[in-house]
């Protein structure tokens, strides 16, 4: 499906500590509550939280499931910015 007018929602790629490896940034941790997903755009395996999992529900097939990368390529396209949906509060996982 198209991503046309669809709301974006802009998840993390499973490997991004590799990617952001030196630049300081902290560790990034999915929580238990944290499912993977596919990004439509590129097929990139993603973390999808709560939240969007949520917002994915009430929008069935007007939420569009993105890798962050993605989602910046839309948004430049569309001459918006992503809005945040929250969280940070889970438990994180073992590793």
């Amino acid at each position: 499906m198209e991503i046309g007018d669809r709301a974006i929602l802009a998840c993390p790629p499973t490997n991004p500590n590799a990617l952001l490896e030196g630049t300081g940034v902290p560790q990034y941790v999915p929580t238990v509550e944290h499912a993977l997903a596919t990004c439509e755009q590129c097929g990139t395996d993603v973390w999808i939280g709560p939240r969007q999992r949520q917002a994915r529900v009430v929008l069935g097939d007007g939420a569009a499931v993105l890798c962050m990368v993605c989602a910046i390529q839309v948004q430049r396209q569309r001459g918006c910015v992503v809005g945040h949906l929250g969280g940070g509060d889970g438990r994180p996982r073992l590793s």
